[in-house]
């Protein structure tokens, strides 16, 4: 018995039993591991790349919406429209605000995004002067600029009455576009006729 065992697991001529694996079940075995291992990173790096255009989007939306609400904050604390006049288009908003200062908001061109973007991209600006030195216009001392948002590609007021402006924003990143309207109303004074 002992020596049947020892033949059984020694013995090369046992035609039962096999010692490797041929070529062509390793070609099989390689191929199909290599399918799957192409399928799961193809997976993985296709739902990575989603995930990172959502996340694009995400903080464009979200950089979108704060631009728009700051230009509308400044807004809201005017007393009257001074530019455009009414129907009338424009990239400058002029008002005065209730502690006799005039505001404007404006583009200016952000050199940097442009170049990447290879179209114009500008920054949107306020600047406050007193009503006795306004000059009209986006005239500004670079010093007192404060910054409202990035990214815009156009920008435009409207008078729609005397106490409210639309606003149309196009901003652009990455080479994607967002357009948005909005409403600005002048603050309530309070006042009763």
């Amino acid at each position: 018995m002992e020596k049947f065992l020892q033949c059984t697991t020694k013995c090369p001529c046992n035609g039962n039993r096999r010692n490797a694996f041929t070529l062509a079940e390793v070609l099989v075995v390689v191929g199909i591991a290599s399918l799957f291992s192409f399928l799961v990173f193809r997976f993985y790096f296709q739902a990575n790349r989603s995930q990172t255009l959502l996340l694009d989007g995400l903080q464009m939306q979200t950089a979108v919406v704060t631009g728009v609400n700051k230009v509308l904050r400044e807004i809201r604390n005017g007393r009257g429209f001074l530019v455009p006049s009414l129907n009338e288009k424009s990239t400058i908003l002029a008002f005065s605000d209730f502690e006799n200062n005039v505001v404007s908001i404006f583009p200016l061109k952000n050199d940097q995004m442009t170049k990447e973007e290879g179209e114009d991209i500008y920054d949107v600006y306020c600047y406050k002067t007193d009503a006795k030195s306004y000059s009209g216009g986006g005239s500004h001392n670079s010093k007192n600029l404060r910054h409202l948002c990035s990214h815009v590609k156009d920008i435009s007021f409207q008078l729609s009455n005397s106490n409210s402006v639309t606003i149309s924003f196009t901003f652009m990143k990455g080479g994607k576009v967002f357009q948005t309207i909005s409403e600005g109303p002048l603050m309530n004074s309070g006042d009763v006729l």
